[in-house]
């Protein structure tokens, strides 16, 4: 696989995660994130885990709120939650039972489904405030997008097809709204391709010589930036079994 499609793949993952957390209600299991990356250094995964947490994703439970929001949105989310609250809860069964039903053309069902999805607008919107929107603005927007995947039911084959497409579909207009390019997930790219490129050279150079290599021969047999070299120090420990260093770069 090529280090394009590394990349690409790792991005899908880290997608895939955050739509889990929306569905769950604003977090992921440690189960899940190691299952979604196995093989990820100590170093590594603490670079997935500040990803996380900077978008409001907890880990075994959601976030509290009050840690993140402003006390202006805080207000308005207290608010609008009383309001929910009016709202008729759906278990589980009868929600699968209105997806179906909606799915099927049913034009009440697909009113009531909107219902049945306001919370989740809510709980999604909590994965964006702060970054350049406020909570009202992210619910009117997820609202919006909310009616109009209940629109397209048609082409959904099933209720757990349903709920990806209006997950994905809240998300996307709320990402849009934010004017999100995905920063912070090129940042960690680049970061993860960096700690690899560098220890993977390394650890190349350091068998054929049979020892640790030092900085300056992966600058100058590697074909490595220097800098690129220090940045990966600072980052992981582990390319330290390959390269020998000097406590001034530590």
């Amino acid at each position: 696989m090529s280090d394009r499609e590394e990349e690409l793949q790792f991005a899908r993952k880290l997608y895939e995660l955050k739509d889990t957390a929306a569905l769950q209600g604003g977090y992921l299991t440690k189960e899940q994130i190691d299952e979604c990356f196995p093989q990820m250094s100590t170093e590594q995964m603490k670079l997935i885990y500040d990803y996380l947490e900077k978008n409001h994703i907890g880990i075994d439970q959601p976030l509290d709120s009050q840690e993140f929001m402003s006390e202006e949105d805080n207000g308005y989310l207290k608010f609008y939650l009383e309001e929910l609250e009016e709202i008729e809860q759906y278990s589980d069964a009868k929600k699968r039972a209105i997806t179906m039903s909606a799915i099927s053309g049913d034009k009440m069902a697909r009113e009531e489904l909107i219902k049945v999805y306001l919370n989740n607008v809510v709980d999604i919107a909590k994965l964006y405030v702060g970054q350049g929107a406020n909570m009202s603005d992210l619910i009117g927007e997820g609202n919006v997008a909310l009616a109009m995947a209940v629109s397209m039911m048609e082409c959904i084959e099933s209720p757990e097809d349903a709920d990806a497409m209006i997950t994905r579909t809240v998300m996307n207009a709320m990402e849009e709204y934010v004017g999100m390019e995905s920063e912070e997930e090129e940042t960690l790219r680049k970061a993860l391709e960096l700690v690899d490129r560098v220890t993977d050279k390394a650890a190349e150079i350091s068998k054929e010589y049979m020892r640790k290599v030092t900085i300056d021969e992966l600058v100058e047999e590697g074909g490595l930036d220097r800098e690129e070299v220090l940045e990966t120090i600072r980052i992981t420990d582990g390319c330290k079994e390959y390269i020998e260093v000097p406590d001034e770069a530590e």
